[in-house]
């Protein structure tokens, strides 16, 4: 009977090391991803257009305008990844959407409030934004270790995006 108590007194105590160096080990080493964004840039996509209202009321004018250039979202691979996998990483992590590219020869509207007397003008443009994903781990004692960065991506975040400009002599569209 002193044979069996010791042997279930040994069967107690063998979890609860287990447990302790479990405790020890800390977080596991899992992988991740931080994308991190920069500024807008524009790209014009087509020529401006303009008109000068001769009246002295204010007048809506519109614009149609076709698209003169197509343009990518581009990946600058460091560690991998491809364009696709850039958009995925960049729209779940980030409240941007990303077009991955343009057609020209697409006709596009844009209606501008012009005052009376007046230059009125418009570009159609895409807008830009540079995002870094970067490369990240967990370590053992719970922090974490960059690895490096994946890549670049350079994501049209609107299309089209008008620049407009209104004022008593001629002007140019910004951004």
């Amino acid at each position: 009977m002193a044979g069996a108590v010791i042997l279930g007194a040994g069967l107690i105590l063998a979890p609860s090391a287990a447990a302790g160096e479990a405790g020890t080990q800390g977080c596991p080493p899992d992988v991740w991803y931080k994308v991190v964004s920069s500024g807008a840039s524009y790209e014009a996509i087509g020529s401006t257009a303009g008109k000068y209202n001769s009246s002295s009321t204010s007048a809506i004018l519109r614009y149609d305008l076709t698209t003169s250039k197509s343009k990518q979202t581009t990946w600058g691979a460091e560690l991998g990844g491809s364009v696709s996998w850039g958009i995925g990483q960049v729209e779940a992590k980030t409240k941007f959407e990303i077009t991955n590219s343009t057609t020209s020869g697409k006709t596009v509207a844009n209606t501008i409030n012009v005052p009376g007397k007046s230059y009125g003008y418009t570009t159609p443009k895409v807008e830009r934004r540079k995002f870094t994903v970067e490369k990240w781990q967990d370590t053992a004692s719970c922090g974490a270790r960059f690895l490096g960065d994946v890549g670049t991506l350079n994501g049209i975040t609107a299309y089209p995006f008008f620049s407009e400009c209104t004022a008593r002599s001629a002007c140019t569209p910004k951004p």
